[in-house]
């Protein structure tokens, strides 16, 4: 009974010496530093914890170095170190087991997630499907018929662009009566790449009534460019619609320093007339009454100013 008791102590004393040796992983390099065949008490006790620790060589020689009271003291120190190192290894066990079960908690979580993301992937891709398959259903059901809504789409828009041309007489009527010579420029010339193509043939009546509402807009836009009573923006708006009819902007040119031209001899004629009638009877100019030639100065200046603008055109 004693020897298998002592056989069971030392089955237990070996394993717990492999717990440890495994647990912190003695380096066998300390080992291989010590001189071979070493039987000192000091280099025994140096490799306690190394690999090629002899544990018959190290009981032999602490029984030939030591005394009964030494050999207590030993075992006590020992069995305190043992119990010591029994309770730092509880607790390291204690804590990796914490962290163990932390990560498997971490683990079923990430699991869990994974799985719901893997459903709503499958829901996402079930509904992509569904797409693709309806929209090739459309494709396929819309392809006979796609060169024939096409057809229809450029027959649609012709028809838009003839009522246009058929609506243009009467839309130019309207804007002369308001006045709105601006539009009335854009519809036309909007209109006149048809009425070259076609004006002849298809729209020869359509071209007719909108060049006779066009020579009615030309001779009021050349009105507003000689009136006086308009003001320079306004008649300079004017000049740049003729403009874009074609209007020979040229013309109007030299008629507006005609214009100007006659106005400044009639300005002189009339200078000299005041300066004449100033005069009294005894050939002495009456000197309380100036020419009042401020007003036609001014208006010649409005002329000259409108004119160089029009130069610039």
């Amino acid at each position: 009974m004693e020897v298998e008791g002592g056989a069971t102590l030392d089955d237990k004393a070996k394993r717990m010496r492999d717990l440890l040796s495994s647990f912190y992983s003695p380096d066998p390099s300390s080992a291989s530093s010590l001189p071979p065949n070493t039987s000192s008490r000091f280099a025994t006790l140096d490799t306690i914890n190394t690999a090629s620790f002899d544990a018959d060589q190290y009981m032999n020689l602490l029984v030939q170095k030591s005394n009964m009271e030494g050999l207590l003291q030993k075992h006590v120190e020992m069995a305190a170190e043992i119990k010591n190192l029994d309770t730092d290894l509880q607790m390291l066990v204690y804590e990796n087991y914490n962290k163990f079960i932390s990560a498997t908690d971490t683990i079923k979580r990430m699991k869990s997630n994974i799985v719901g993301m893997e459903t709503n992937m499958e829901q996402l891709l079930e509904k992509i499907m569904s797409v693709q398959s309806r929209s090739d259903g459309v494709n396929t059901s819309l392809f006979e018929k796609r060169n024939h809504i096409e057809k229809l789409h450029r027959t649609r828009n012709l028809l838009r662009k003839v009522q246009f041309i058929y609506d243009l007489p009467a839309r130019l009527e309207k804007c002369i009566k308001s006045e709105a010579y601006a539009d009335a420029v854009k519809y036309y010339t909007g209109a006149m790449p048809i009425f070259k193509a076609y004006g002849d043939s298809s729209f020869q009546d359509c071209k007719q009534q909108s060049e006779e509402a066009v020579a009615i807009i030309i001779n009021n836009l050349e009105g507003k460019v000689f009136s006086d009573a308009e003001s320079i923006q306004a008649r300079a708006e004017a000049v740049m619609l003729l403009k874009q009819l074609d209007f020979p902007v040229e013309s109007l040119k030299v008629k507006l320093f005609e214009k100007l031209e006659q106005f400044v001899v009639d300005l002189n004629l009339d200078s000299k007339e005041l300066t004449n009638s100033s005069v009294d009877v005894n050939g002495s100019p009456d000197p309380g009454r100036v020419p009042d030639v401020a007003p036609a100065t001014a208006h010649e200046a409005s002329v000259r100013e409108f004119a160089e603008s029009c130069s610039c055109l």
